[in-house]
């Protein structure tokens, strides 16, 4: 793996999984975009709008994060 998954969380306030083991899975299996699915990471706040949220770091230790909400069509594009 050429970047390591710090964080990855999914929810809205403070209701949010911890969906990093996860996201670190799915990268690992070879996915690059993510995005905010109940499908994928559960439902820790029935009728709200959830947001993913990841961090990640390179080889080099240069740390960046990125964020997506449910329904919006940009997810979070991981660097290989």
């Amino acid at each position: 793996m050429a970047l390591s998954i710090g964080y990855a969380g999914y929810g809205v306030w403070n209701s949010t999984n911890d969906v990093t083991s996860k996201v670190q899975e799915q990268y690992a299996g070879g996915q690059r975009t993510f995005f905010a699915k109940d499908i994928d990471y559960g439902d820790p706040s029935p009728g709200n709008r959830k947001y993913l949220y990841i961090t990640w770091a390179q080889k080099e230790g240069f740390v960046q994060s990125g964020v997506v909400g449910q329904h919006d069509d940009r997810g979070i594009e991981l660097p290989d």
